[in-house]
């Protein structure tokens, strides 16, 4: 199966395109939140959330196309399916990063400084887990059996990290004088920050069951 995926070089072309958008996708959130959070710059993170909306549109644009060859009847059946399983879970990352601008931004959310080092290192962290992400979907297409399990642990470990950073936020945050109002609209931001990195751990696994179910 894996070696008909090496050999479907226009499937590829548009993974790795799908890919490409998506990492666009989340740099522009990653420089948006922190232009917010850490710059206190609201009109440059408005103008990066507008970028971020737009890759995540050229994202979708570029899945169709996916979805279009795949089920024009490029690969077999069961390729196929794992295929488009692989495309919408990473395509879901962009849409968690869209949908946490949109909370950070639209309502304009009032974080105390003692949380905002916190949200910077989930930030950081999402990073190094998408940069695994990226690293897991070319091994997999490649055929690199060990590179992609290896890949899929990183990202459960950082995941892990993520969510070890969150714990010691929201203990923190309630821990505060703030009013219950404004710990709660904070600790939304957090939650939406933390979905990025569990639907990257959703999509490793998915991509760690592929490799243990097939062989290269």
């Amino acid at each position: 199966m894996f070696g008909q995926w090496k050999k479907s070089e226009a499937v590829q072309t548009l993974v790795f395109e799908h890919l490409t958008q998506v990492r666009a996708t989340i740099d522009a959130f990653l420089a948006s939140a922190r232009s917010y959070l850490r710059d206190g710059d609201a009109d440059e993170a408005d103008r990066l959330a507008f970028e971020t909306h737009r890759a995540e549109g050229r994202a979708d644009d570029v899945r169709r196309k996916v979805e279009r060859a795949l089920i024009g009847g490029a690969l077999l059946a069961t390729s196929r399916r794992q295929i488009l399983e692989i495309i919408e879970r990473v395509d879901t990352l962009a849409n968690a990063a869209e949908a946490t601008l949109d909370y950070l931004l639209v309502q304009r959310v009032d974080v105390p400084g003692s949380i905002v080092p916190f949200l910077l290192q989930i930030l950081d962290a999402t990073g190094t887990v998408f940069d695994d992400v990226e690293r897991a979907i070319h091994a997999l297409m490649g055929g690199k059996r060990e590179e992609t399990i290896a890949c899929t642990e990183r990202i459960d470990a950082g995941e892990g990290a993520i969510d070890e950073i969150e714990r010691k936020a929201t203990k923190t945050l309630f821990g505060s004088d703030l009013e219950m109002a404004g710990k709660i609209h904070v600790h939304g931001l957090i939650d939406a920050l933390v979905k990025i990195s569990d639907r990257a751990e959703d999509l490793a696994d998915r991509i760690a069951m592929i490799t243990a179910e097939k062989a290269f």
